[in-house]
């Protein structure tokens, strides 16, 4: 399992919303190997900071291969990106 950290670049909210159907698309062929993602905000809770995603995946080559093929990775919205071996220890409340 690997964590993927992308750090959302400025101003590239037009961009996102050009490029947001092909990012949906792009994820929906990918949901059976993440295990949990989504936006991390500015406390406001409207900012994008960036994105945080758990790929279950065996290999760091096929989480960069996933996180690189995001068409919001592709056209520029993330300043920069870091992806590190991963290693569940609560889930649901639950010691793993």
């Amino acid at each position: 399992m690997y964590v993927a950290i992308l750090t959302s670049k400025p101003n590239t909210e037009v961009l996102r919303v050009e490029t947001k159907s092909r990012h949906d698309a792009y994820w929906e062929e990918h949901l059976g190997r993440i295990r949990f993602g989504g936006p991390y905000l500015s406390d406001d809770g409207k900012t994008r900071l960036g994105q945080v995603l758990v790929l279950d995946v065996d290999d760091r080559e096929t989480a960069e291969r996933i996180v690189t093929g995001d068409p919001f990775v592709e056209v520029g919205c993330f300043e920069n990106w870091s992806i590190h071996r991963y290693r569940l220890s609560v889930e649901a409340g639950q010691l793993t």
